[in-house]
């Protein structure tokens, strides 16, 4: 478990979103009306969180080494 900037969330992680663990289907970037960074959390089952980019959230890595996050030697090779 760790506490993440919302940014850093990728498809296949846990979220803790309102007292329940959620795995995140799909996140997409964009901004608020007021020009903020905002981050949207699509899970695969209930609705959607949209939060600030910056917001910590607590979550859990699950199948990242398996897909790559290339974490291993950088993401260009």
């Amino acid at each position: 478990m760790a506490q993440v900037m919302a940014l850093r969330v990728q498809r296949g992680d846990w979220v803790s979103a309102h007292g329940h663990w959620r795995e995140v289907k799909a996140v997409r970037s964009g901004r608020y009306a007021s020009g903020g960074p905002l981050v949207v959390l699509i899970f695969k089952s209930g609705p959607s969180l949209r939060v600030n980019a910056a917001d910590v959230l607590t979550v859990e890595h699950h199948g990242r080494a398996a897909r790559g996050s290339g974490k291993e030697g950088g993401r260009n090779g």
